[in-house]
């Protein structure tokens, strides 16, 4: 899972996804550095923080999606229009390497390997994903804010 944050608080919003996706019995494996990143598509807007996790599920990924949403309604997402700034962002790269494909959701994710914000974080915690990120053509900046170990009392707060 990747998500990102670009208004207020951005790490307090990481935070917080991180504990609500917790609450809907997702157990964290393994968590990337959190990285800032420049905005790709609506340039007009704040930088994020991003961050990909490895996570364990004991639901469908349907239900898992549908929880994302009602957490990024909850914590005041609202879409305006496509790319806008959000206080959170939720995505599901891939479940159990599924292929699915409905109208709430498709696994892998289907811009997985088209950006940088996604993909070094993701390398981190999966080398194997490398290949992705070697082939991806983005050229958005991705700077390290803090790294994993920095980032242990937020993800265990």
């Amino acid at each position: 899972m990747s998500l990102g944050s670009n208004l207020e608080d951005r790490l307090e919003n990481l935070r917080e996804g991180l504990r609500r996706l917790r609450a809907h019995d997702l157990a964290v494996v393994r968590t990337s550095s959190v990285y800032e990143t420049e905005p790709v598509g609506f340039q007009g807007q704040p930088w994020f923080l991003n961050l990909v996790v490895e996570a364990r599920a004991t639901g469908s990924p349907l239900e898992l999606v549908r929880a994302c949403k009602a957490i990024e309604g909850s914590m005041g997402r609202q879409r305006p229009f496509r790319n806008a700034p959000r206080s959170i962002d939720i995505d599901m790269l891939w479940y159990d390497r599924a292929s699915l494909s409905t109208d709430e959701l498709v696994l892998p994710h289907p811009r997985l390997g088209e950006r940088n914000f996604v993909l070094i974080p993701l390398v981190e915690i999966a080398p194997e994903f490398q290949p992705l990120l070697e082939a991806c053509s983005d050229q958005s900046q991705v700077r390290k804010y803090c790294n994993a170990e920095q980032l242990e009392p937020i993800i265990k707060s």
